[in-house]
């Protein structure tokens, strides 16, 4: 997989959780996530940014990225799937039964049904 597609997936599964474990820090770790949304949503590279925000070499970067940001747990309901608006991440979201269709953390646009 494209590391770069790979980093965008990791950002917008666990897009809510890094925002609330942002603002627990600086001003500067916040607007270094507001460039990171930024970039995502023009579809520009984001691994050496978020390296940046996690203070991680590529590599590091790359692996932790692999494993999951802080946070971040897997869904439960599997009756149903949905996927990235446009195609551009490879996240997938399964909300519960009758749930609401979950939305793009980094467009904010409903996802589609895969």
């Amino acid at each position: 997989m494209d590391a770069e597609r790979s980093a965008l997936t990791t950002l917008c599964q666990e897009f809510d959780e890094l925002i609330g474990e942002t603002r627990l820090h600086s001003t500067e770790r916040q607007e270094l996530l507001e460039r990171i949304v930024i970039e995502a949503r023009a579809r520009r590279p984001l691994l050496a940014l978020l390296g940046q925000l996690l203070n991680t070499d590529r590599e590091t970067t790359l692996r932790t990225l692999a494993t999951g940001l802080p946070g971040a747990g897997p869904g439960t309901a599997r009756q149903e799937t949905f996927r990235c608006p446009d195609g551009a991440c490879d996240r997938t979201a399964v909300p519960p039964p009758a749930g609401a269709v979950p939305r793009c953390a980094v467009l904010g646009r409903l996802m589609e049904r895969g």
